[in-house]
């Protein structure tokens, strides 16, 4: 099944050239205009990614919208990950909307390529920790092993090369899934690696009494603690 992804934006030509540009990415795009649109679409599909305005306008008519949609999502538990846009980007609201739930951040105008790596780095993040897929396949080896053993002596050859072949195909697939999951790390890894040394530069230049010392301080040591 194709990943599908709900784009929600108030400007009808943002909302149209990212329609276009991921229509060639073997997904499926939903668009909505603004928040109860979003909602109800929300109740009816489910969705890998949601893609949010932040500075659209909210229930109260004013532009926090993007975030009341985050808080909608997250109160109603739903499944996806979501990537929050805009156009006027600053520490504080990039950390609430991480604080809220967001998996990442695109600030206003971005390039479609830096759209296209983040959705695929998302999505093989989903993949890595889809666990009912991977225990599926295992329970799919283990049964054809059993099956196997317990059947050989009444199979004719061609059925026991059969099996075997059905077998390996199986577990070729697990070290694939194995393969794909060491690379996710090894990308993850990278990117922390990236966010310690940006927060170090910041630690530099921010005086120890400054009220976002703190916040910067941890980041530094969340960071260095998982490379």
């Amino acid at each position: 099944m194709k990943p599908r992804i709900l784009v929600v934006d108030d400007e009808e030509p943002i909302r149209t050239v990212i329609e276009k540009y991921l229509e060639g990415e073997d997904l499926l795009i939903d668009i909505s205009a603004g928040f109860n649109d979003a909602v109800s679409l929300l109740e009816s599909t489910q969705y890998d990614i949601i893609m949010i305005d932040k500075n659209m306008p909210g229930l109260d008519g004013l532009g926090e919208g993007g975030m009341d949609l985050l808080r909608h999502i997250r109160s109603k538990l739903i499944p996806a990950e979501v990537i929050m846009m805009t156009g006027y980007a600053t520490l504080d609201t990039a950390i609430e909307a991480m604080r809220l739930g967001a998996f990442d951040y695109l600030i206003k105008p971005f390039s479609m390529q830096e759209l296209k790596i983040k959705i695929h780095r998302l999505l093989e993040y989903r993949r890595f920790l889809d666990p009912a897929k991977t225990m599926a396949l295992y329970k799919s080896i283990r049964a054809k092993i059993l099956d196997l053993a317990m059947n050989k002596s009444s199979l004719s050859e061609s059925e026991v090369d059969k099996s075997l072949t059905s077998l390996n195909e199986s577990i070729d697939e697990l070290f694939k899934q194995v393969k794909e999951c060491e690379r996710f790390l090894l990308t993850h890894r990278e990117s922390l690696a990236h966010i310690a040394g940006y927060a170090e530069q910041l630690k530099s230049r921010i005086p120890e009494q400054d009220e976002s010392r703190p916040l910067i301080d941890e980041i530094c040591r969340h960071s260095s603690n998982r490379l």
